[in-house]
C-alpha cells in the first residue's frame, strides 16, 4: 500500500511541473503586471520565470525526467514483484512479463491523466492564479538545481543559435496580436460590438490614407477675402459647415480660416466684418500623410481643420477632426454637420449613391468584405474613383458597369465629376447558386 502511495505521490508531483510550465507560458502578462505594481511578491516571481523561459522550462524538465525515472524504477521494483506472486498461477512463467505490461500501463495513464491532462487543463482555466501559485517553489527549486538548469539552458540556447533564434521570449504585441485579442474577446462577450468596432476601426487608422476621409476639392465650401460681404454671407448660410479656408481670389492660394460665429459675433456687437481681423492661420498637410499621422499633428497644434495639398502645392482637399471621429464611430453615432445621407434606399431596393462615398464606407453599408480591384495601389479611394478606374474614361450619365454582383450607373455628373450612382444589388443567378451549394 505504501508502495503504491509513493508511486500517486510521484505522479502528483509531475502533475505540479506540468501544470506551472502551461500556467507561466499562458499567463497574460499585463495581469501579472497589474498584480506585481499592487505589491504581490507571487506575481513578480511568475514575471520573473517568464522572464527566464529557458531557466524555468529546464527545472520543470529535469524535475519531470527524475520523476518518471523514479515512477519507472519504483514501480518495476515493487509493484511488479507483488503481482507476479499474484498472477504466476494463472499465467505461470509469463506471470513476470504479464505484471510488468499491467504496472507500465498503469503507471502510463495514471501520469497521462493526473500528471499531465488534467494539471495541464487546470492550468489553462486558471493561469495565473496557477502561476503565483507556483511561482516561490519554482523560484526555490531553481536555485537548488541551477547547476544542472545552467547546462541544459546553455546547451539549449547555443542549438536554437544555430537555427536563428533567441532563447528570450518576445512580449511586444503587434497589432495583428492585438486585433486577436479583440477578437476573442468580442468571441467572448467581454467587448460591446460598438467598442469591439471602434476600437478596431482604430487599428487601421495608420493604413488609412487622408484621401480616403477628406472632404474633395470639388466639395469644398470657402470664402473669398476679396468677395461682397453679402456673398459671404451666402455662402454660410447656404453651407452646412462652421469653418471655412479664406482664399485669395482662387482656391489654390488659402490665406487661412475663419470661423462663422466669430463673424457673426462681429454683426451682433455693431462691428465692421472684418475677415482678417478674425483669421487664423492654414494647417497644410501632404496628401500622402495617414489618418493616424494626422491626428497626432492635429492634437500637436490644437487644430480641428487642416488643408491637403499635393506635390504640386495644390489643394486637393479639406479635412478635420470630425472626419476621423466619423472613421472611429461609423454611423453608430450622428454627426451634425453634414446632414446629407451619402446612401438612400429607395422602394425597390436599388440604392442612389454619393459619388465620394468611400470604399470602405461602401462596405459597411452593404455588409461586405469585398475587395476593389487594385486597391492597395490608391489609384482611387471612393466609388466614383472606382467607376472611373473601370471604365477607363470620364463617364456620361447612363453609363453602367456590372462587378460582381453590383450594377452601379452613373445617374449625376457635375461637370467631370460623377456626382451620384444607381446602385443595384443582383441576385446570383439559378446556376452559380447550384455551383455555390455543390
Amino acid at each position: 500500500m505504501l508502495d503504491l502511495f509513493v508511486i500517486l505521490f510521484l505522479i502528483f508531483i509531475n502533475g505540479l511541473f506540468a501544470m506551472s510550465e502551461i500556467a507561466v507560458v499562458s499567463s497574460k502578462r499585463l495581469r501579472l503586471q497589474k498584480l506585481a505594481d499592487e505589491g504581490s511578491k507571487a506575481a513578480k516571481a511568475a514575471l520573473n520565470l517568464a522572464d527566464e523561459p529557458s531557466r524555468f522550462l529546464s527545472t520543470v524538465q529535469i524535475g519531470i525526467t527524475l520523476i518518471g525515472i523514479f515512477n519507472g524504477a519504483f514501480g518495476e521494483a515493487s509493484l511488479v514483484s507483488r503481482l507476479v506472486v499474484m498472477l504466476e498461477p494463472v499465467f505461470g512463467n509469463a506471470a513476470y512479463q504479464v505484471s510488468l505490461a499491467i504496472v507500465v500501463i498503469g503507471i502510463t495513464l495514471a501520469s497521462l491523466i493526473l500528471g499531465e491532462l488534467v494539471p495541464k487543463r487546470i492550468a489553462m482555466h486558471y493561469p495565473e492564479r496557477v502561476a503565483m501559485f507556483i511561482a516561490l517553489p519554482m523560484t526555490w527549486l531553481s536555485r537548488i538545481v541551477s547547476p544542472f538548469v545552467w547546462i541544459l539552458s546553455i546547451s539549449t540556447d547555443f542549438i536554437l543559435r544555430l537555427f536563428g533564434m533567441s532563447g528570450q521570449k518576445s512580449d511586444t504585441l503587434t497589432e495583428e496580436d492585438i486585433s486577436g485579442i479583440l477578437n476573442e474577446g468580442a468571441t467572448a462577450g467581454l467587448f460591446e460590438k460598438t467598442e469591439h468596432e471602434i476600437v478596431a476601426r482604430a487599428l487601421s487608422l495608420d493604413d488609412k490614407p487622408i484621401a480616403a476621409i477628406m472632404t474633395p476639392r470639388s466639395e469644398v465650401h470657402y470664402i473669398d477675402i476679396n468677395a461682397p460681404l453679402e456673398e459671404t454671407l451666402a455662402v454660410i448660410a447656404d453651407s452646412p459647415y462652421s469653418r471655412f479656408p479664406v482664399v485669395e481670389n482662387e482656391l489654390d492660394n488659402i490665406i487661412g480660416l475663419v470661423d462663422a460665429g466669430s463673424l457673426f459675433e462681429q454683426q451682433i456687437r455693431g462691428e465692421p466684418t472684418d475677415i482678417r481681423a478674425v483669421m487664423k492661420p492654414a494647417r497644410f498637410v501632404p496628401e500622402t500623410i495617414s489618418a493616424m499621422d494626422l491626428l497626432e499633428t492635429l492634437q500637436q497644434h490644437r487644430s480641428e481643420i487642416a488643408i491637403v495639398i499635393n506635390e504640386y502645392g495644390e489643394v486637393e482637399g479639406v479635412v478635420t477632426l470630425r472626419d476621423i471621429l466619423k472613421v472611429l464611430v461609423g454611423n453608430s453615432i450622428p454627426i451634425n454637420e453634414d446632414q446629407h445621407s451619402d446612401a438612400i434606399q429607395r422602394k425597390d431596393g436599388s440604392w442612389l449613391i454619393d459619388g465620394t462615398m468611400t470604399l470602405d464606407r461602401f462596405r459597411e453599408v452593404f455588409n461586405s468584405k469585398l475587395y476593389f480591384p487594385d486597391e492597395e495601389l490608391e489609384h482611387y479611394h471612393t466609388l466614383a474613383g472606382f467607376v472611373m478606374h473601370q471604365l477607363g474614361h470620364i463617364p456620361k450619365e447612363a453609363e453602367s458597369i456590372t462587378w460582381q454582383n453590383f450594377y452601379i450607373e452613373v445617374v449625376d455628373m457635375d461637370k467631370h465629376r460623377i456626382d451620384r450612382l444607381l446602385v443595384k444589388v443582383e441576385e446570383p443567378e439559378a446556376e452559380e447558386k447550384e455551383e455555390a451549394d455543390e
